[in-house]
């Protein structure tokens, strides 16, 4: 069985409906991993509070961003690559992602590991808008194109 980009699609949809699950049970099971995580690492327990705040507040654009990029993929499985609309949910992850970054480099007042997911969230903002721009260059020459004879 050879691999292509069929199946490569198909992978990266099952792979996004595992991560919205887990974002999902992480939404609902935060107050008890962070309990976990403060009792288990020697933390003060005063950091339980702004890590909780901080995780689900992430929640909130994580979802939004693996909604968009079910969508996205869905999209790019019917051959409707080029589009306007891809390009509309391309940005949209993008601002999650920088939502995101905003949230944890806040939150790396209270825990520092925070300020590298941060920074991590950002520079994966800042690659999407690139691949967005890429994206939306290539639809303008696509409709110019369609209106050469």
């Amino acid at each position: 069985m050879k691999w292509n980009s069929d199946k490569s699609v198909k992978l990266s949809v099952w792979c996004t409906r595992l991560a919205l699950l887990l974002a999902i049970l992480c939404a609902i099971f935060s107050p008890h991993i962070v309990n976990w995580y403060i009792s288990v690492s020697g933390k003060a327990e005063w950091l339980a509070e702004p890590i909780l705040i901080s995780l689900l507040a992430c929640c909130v654009p994580a979802l939004g961003a693996l909604l968009w990029l079910h969508k996205l993929l869905s999209n790019i499985a019917k051959d409707q690559v080029f589009t306007d609309e891809n390009v509309f949910l391309l940005r949209r992850i993008s601002w999650c992602c920088f939502l995101a970054a905003l949230i944890t480099i806040i939150a790396a007042r209270f825990y520092l590991v925070f300020g590298v997911i941060g920074i991590a969230a950002a520079f994966m903002g800042l690659i999407l808008r690139v691949v967005k721009n890429v994206i939306q260059q290539a639809v303008i020459i696509k409709s110019e194109n369609e209106l050469t004879i």
